[in-house]
C-alpha cells in the first residue's frame, strides 16, 4: 500500500477517535495541556497497540502459507473490511446517539478508553487487512502517531469552541476516505480496470 492509502486509512479511521474527544472537548470548561498530552499518548498508544496485533496475526498466517496468494486475497479484504468500516461510520452519522453532558474540570482517561478501545478493534481489521498486503511499518507508525495527535487536538478544541455537532461531519468525512481507498483498492488493484 502506498503511504497516501495509509494515511487515508487512519485518518477515516481515527475520525471516529475525533467525534469521541470533540464530545469530551464539549463538556470541558478549559482544556489543560497535561490533560491533552496524557489523551494524545494513549489513542496513540492504543491504536499502535491494535493495528500491530491485526498486523501481526495476518502476517503470520501469510508467511506461514495458510493463505494462498496473501497479496491478491489481502487486497480483497482490505477493500471488503473498508468498504465495511465507512458503512459503520455512516451508520454512526445518520444515527442520533444520546449524550448526556456536564460540564468537567478535566477528563480523565476512564471516560474516553472504552470508545477507543471500540473504535481500535476496526484499527486491528485494516492491520489485519494490511498485514496480507505488506506495508512499510516505520510509514504505518509514523502516520497513527501524526494521525492520532492531529485528532485527538482537534477533537478536543472543536468540542470546546463549537460543541459536539460537528461529529456528524467527521464521521461523513471518514466514511467517504475509507469508501474512496476501498474503491481505488477494487478497480486499481482487484479487477485491474484504471
Amino acid at each position: 500500500m502506498s503511504v497516501v492509502e495509509n494515511l487515508f486509512i487512519i485518518a477515516g479511521i481515527l475520525l471516529d477517535v475525533f467525534a469521541t474527544m470533540e464530545i469530551q472537548g464539549a463538556m470541558m470548561a478549559q482544556i489543560k495541556k497535561k490533560t491533552m498530552v496524557i489523551a494524545c499518548v494513549v489513542v496513540a498508544v492504543v491504536e499502535l497497540i491494535f493495528y500491530f496485533t491485526g498486523y501481526a496475526i495476518c502476517w503470520l498466517l501469510a508467511s506461514r502459507g495458510h493463505i494462498v496468494n496473501p497479496t491478491y486475497y489481502g487486497e480483497a479484504v482490505a477493500a471488503i473490511v473498508l468498504a465495511l468500516l465507512g458503512v459503520r461510520l455512516m451508520f454512526k452519522a445518520i444515527s442520533r446517539e444520546y449524550i448526556l453532558e456536564r460540564r468537567k474540570d478535566s477528563i480523565k482517561v476512564w471516560d474516553y478508553i472504552r470508545f477507543i478501545v471500540m473504535s481500535s478493534i476496526y484499527t486491528a481489521a485494516a492491520g489485519c487487512a494490511c498485514g496480507l498486503v505488506g506495508i512499510t511499518i516505520w510509514q504505518v507508525i509514523l502516520i497513527i502517531l501524526v494521525v492520532s495527535f492531529v485528532m485527538v487536538i482537534l477533537g478536543l478544541y472543536t468540542g470546546l469552541h463549537y460543541g459536539f455537532e460537528i461529529k456528524t461531519v467527521a464521521y461523513f468525512v471518514g466514511a467517504l476516505l475509507l469508501w474512496g481507498v476501498s474503491l481505488e483498492m477494487l478497480l486499481h488493484r482487484i479487477l485491474e480496470i484504471i
